[in-house]
């Protein structure tokens, strides 16, 4: 069944919240929507869960407090691409790829955190990512925010943005049937902002660090693929 292509300034959210849990991507999941909801007006407030210092562990000369101090200033310049250089936003700052564990002092006051945005943004649309994206980073922030919502008595419209799960993703990451229903968006006049946002993170899209065979980066066949003329996005159907 084809999804319709809706069009994102027929949102009527007021104030938005995306859930980033790594510098990039806010640009890869949600860039498209937040640029069109940015042109409008509307208050968006970005959280960037980890640091993303862990895509380059090896690297000698890139050592996470650089690597990490880099791709938060590539999530600062990802945002002014979107025309959003002047929206809030929050850097977390947990340990990518290591973000603690449920039940520990560490995640009591990441929750707190998370819970304070949630507080002052009071959002009335969140952007989260999937659920069970095959990512503990992006599980976890979910997880996160989902129980500071909770905890703070709101209820926004939500809507799942996966980056993984179309590439990588084991079945019992998708959707169960009842579960959610894809919605889908028309990026339009967002597709070359939503590309120099992503091309913004360069140390995950070039070969700027040369010093670690190991690394991740971001393949041109990812970005084709969540760069396009359509956002989709799962939102909960209970």
């Amino acid at each position: 069944m084809t999804t319709p292509l809706l069009d994102p300034s027929r949102l009527e959210a007021r104030r938005i919240l995306a859930v980033a849990p790594h510098p990039d991507d806010e640009a890869l999941g949600c860039g498209a929507v937040m640029w069109h909801l940015g042109r409008l007006g509307r208050t968006i407030h970005v959280a960037f869960v980890t640091d993303g210092g862990a895509s380059h562990p090896n690297s000698p000369t890139w050592p996470r407090t650089r690597l990490a101090a880099a791709r938060e200033a590539e999530g600062a310049e990802a945002l002014a691409a979107l025309g959003l250089g002047e929206v809030g936003r929050t850097f977390m700052r947990l340990r990518d790829a290591d973000m603690p564990a449920e039940g520990t002092p560490d995640h009591i006051a990441a929750l707190e955190a998370a819970g304070s945005v949630v507080r002052d943004v009071r959002p009335d649309l969140v952007l989260l990512p999937w659920r069970r994206d095959p990512h503990r980073d992006h599980r976890d922030a979910w997880s996160l925010f989902r129980r500071a919502l909770n905890q703070a008595g709101l209820q926004p419209l939500t809507l799942e943005y996966a980056i993984w799960l179309d590439e990588i993703g084991a079945p019992g990451d998708h959707p169960k049937p009842g579960e959610m229903e894809r919605v889908s968006f028309a990026v339009g006049g967002a597709l070359a902002p939503k590309r120099r946002a992503v091309a913004a993170h360069r140390t995950q899209t070039e070969p700027l660090i040369h010093d670690d065979p190991t690394a991740f980066r971001l393949t041109e066949a990812t970005i084709d693929r969540l760069v396009g003329p359509v956002e989709s996005y799962w939102r909960p159907l209970s």
